[in-house]
């Protein structure tokens, strides 16, 4: 008798902890084994001479995660909610490629399970929309990453490998939109199928500065609109869903303040200004199981226009006289599931960078994959990828490739991968 009274005490207490608040615990496992290959071409900026290339296979942990996230209704309509996220390593170390920015898991986590962090806030939802604050994707980025066709937009098919970056020469150097960022945020509510959000990020350098040296660039930096973190940036998108169609509009600006570092010349501070994007996209939803997208980016780098500042031609940022860099990007992608089938095939284009007086001849890449659902939240699937990078490009699948070369002999190259792997939800 005595040990039912603890019992329903016990549980009591338990309700009582939780009753406020709906927690729900939340995650993707997902691996596969892949072989990559590249072949170098010569590049044809700085002193980097490698035709040398290679190959290796890998398990690689395709953007696995857990989660957790809850709400709290505190009355009147108004609700109190948190998500906290992060990638999870199932295979031990890995190599990120060079000047992967959203790499799968953080390089030198050795065998912990828990790497990068993601998606991570606290807001407030009403009627009126939701505010938060944390560390979030951008407009631009939850725009980008709408549109991809494969599930969960990850691993060597992942639709911000290229949408959104620019990338200069052997030094790896790169300029990304499609980020996520410490950021205050507000979504407003649909309204006539439509809906908008808009987000700030502050200063990313946490406050201790607001200049960085771009020879301090980090290839697995996770928080910036380059390989160094901007002074601040700002973003929105609007969008609207009806008749099985979803159209996305989104703009980014990074403001990058650049100090002299070494091996960087004198006056590169005064000739790296903001970084714009801009994003067109649309889907088609309305035939069942059908998923048809196509997204437009545009970006752009200001310049001051100097043609003669030391060091940066080896870089490959020398600009020819413009005030700024600009490159265009496609995507185009189709998935259909027929049964317990659910193959998609997609395509990115990355063109030529204008403005530059070193040719950066731009990239493309394209992708099919067969998924089988072995239940309704597990897929086991086969991939098969090629990347092919023009003059000083430097593109890569973010996985597995500093194992094949180092950044100088990676520009201009072939990258190929083929694999299978299983995935699962929970």
């Amino acid at each position: 008798m005595q040990k039912k009274i603890v019992a329903l005490a016990v549980a009591g207490l338990s309700t009582a902890a939780f009753a406020q608040t709906n927690v729900t615990i939340y995650g993707v496992a997902d691996v596969s084994g892949q072989g990559i290959n590249q072949s170098n071409v010569k590049s044809q900026v700085g002193t980097a001479a490698g035709y040398n290339g290679g190959n290796v296979f890998a398990l690689q942990s395709n953007s696995s995660l857990i989660g957790f996230k809850g709400t709290e209704d505190l009355g009147n309509g108004l609700k109190a909610l948190f998500q906290a996220e992060t990638t999870m390593n199932l295979t031990g170390s890995q190599h990120s490629g060079s000047g992967n920015s959203n790499s799968a898991i953080a390089l030198g986590t050795g065998n912990a399970v828990f790497g990068a962090m993601r998606d991570s806030f606290i807001g407030l939802n009403s009627k009126y929309g939701t505010v938060l604050g944390g560390y979030l994707s951008t407009p631009l980025r939850s725009s980008l990453t709408s549109f991809a066709v494969e599930p969960g937009a990850t691993g060597s098919m992942q639709i911000d490998k290229q949408m959104g970056g620019m990338r200069f020469g052997p030094s790896g150097v790169q300029f990304s939109s499609a980020i996520r960022a410490t950021a205050i945020a507000y979504a407003m509510p649909t309204l006539y199928g439509f809906d908008a959000s808009i987000a700030y990020t502050g200063s990313n350098n946490q406050g201790t500065t607001n200049s960085t040296s771009l020879s301090t660039c980090n290839a697995t930096a996770d928080t910036s609109a380059c390989t160094a973190a901007p002074q601040s940036a700002w973003g929105l998108n609007l969008g609207w869903t009806g008749y099985g169609v979803n159209i996305k509009g989104a703009f980014q600006q990074a403001n990058n303040n650049f100090n002299v570092g070494p091996n960087t010349g004198v006056g590169l501070m005064n000739q790296i200004g903001d970084y714009t994007s801009y994003l067109v996209g649309a889907q088609y939803t309305g035939i069942q199981n059908l998923k048809l997208s196509t997204v437009y980016l545009r970006n752009t780098l200001g310049t001051n226009g100097s043609t003669g500042v030391a060091g940066t031609a080896t870089q490959g940022l020398s600009p020819n006289g413009a005030n700024k860099l600009t490159n265009n990007q496609l995507y185009a992608g189709v998935g259909y599931r027929m049964g317990n089938w659910e193959p998609t095939v997609s395509a990115t284009w990355s063109s030529d960078v204008d403005g530059s007086t070193v040719q950066q001849l731009g990239s493309r890449q394209w992708q099919a994959r067969v998924g089988y659902y072995m239940s309704k939240r597990t897929q086991v699937y086969g991939l098969i990828s090629n990347l092919n990078n023009s003059a000083n490009q430097n593109y890569t699948f973010g996985q597995q490739t500093s194992a094949l070369g180092t950044a100088a002999s990676t520009t201009g190259s072939n990258l190929f991968t083929y694999g299978m792997g299983l995935r699962t939800s929970f």
